[in-house]
């Protein structure tokens, strides 16, 4: 094995020609990153499976990724995003949200009540705050994206997404501390 990874997109470039341990490398890079993504936009982890699969697919069969315009990262986590926000959508329409609340109010086995009250009051003020900011501080923290990653995937200058995740964590520091009643 050689000291230095290679590169995504020479590993796009092989799986485009048909190695497919290109792919594995890609899949064992990416797989934690973006599956904890997945699942903490989507807030739960019944469509989390699916979708994970769904966009490793796209990355085997998609040939709109373009190693020359700019890095896999970005375009992986745009395409995550994409696809999670349909996600999302589909499952307001079909009122899904109302039946994960009745599902998550009904009593069950408290085997940590004081972590689940933790991860309850950190999940509302992340719910609490505007979708952009919301997704902001989830491709940073959870998709493990580089400010330079998150400005390509969204278009926007570098300094703009620094400024933008300041305020996010602000705001995120805040609904957090009104949560708690102080």
């Amino acid at each position: 094995m050689d000291a230095s990874p290679t590169p995504d997109e020479e590993l796009v470039r092989r799986l485009r020609q048909g190695d497919l341990a290109a792919f594995d490398r890609l899949y064992d890079r990416y797989e934690r990153r973006l599956y904890g993504y997945i699942r903490r936009v989507l807030g739960h982890g019944d469509g989390a499976d699916d979708l994970f699969q769904d966009i490793l697919l796209t990355v085997l069969r998609d040939r709109t990724y373009d190693p020359e315009r700019g890095r896999f990262a970005a375009w992986l986590f745009m395409v995550a995003r994409n696809r999670c926000l349909a996600e999302q959508r589909r499952e307001h329409t079909r009122g899904a949200l109302r039946e994960q609340a009745h599902v998550h109010l009904q009593p069950g086995a408290p085997a940590a009540p004081d972590a689940r009250a933790e991860t309850g009051r950190v999940q509302a003020a992340m719910d609490a705050l505007p979708e952009p900011q919301r997704q902001l501080l989830l491709l940073k923290q959870v998709g493990e994206l580089t400010y330079r990653e998150i400005a390509d995937l969204l278009g926007v200058a570098e300094g703009t997404i620094k400024s933008r995740l300041h305020a996010a964590t602000q705001a995120f520091r805040r609904a957090l501390a009104e949560g708690t009643g102080s």
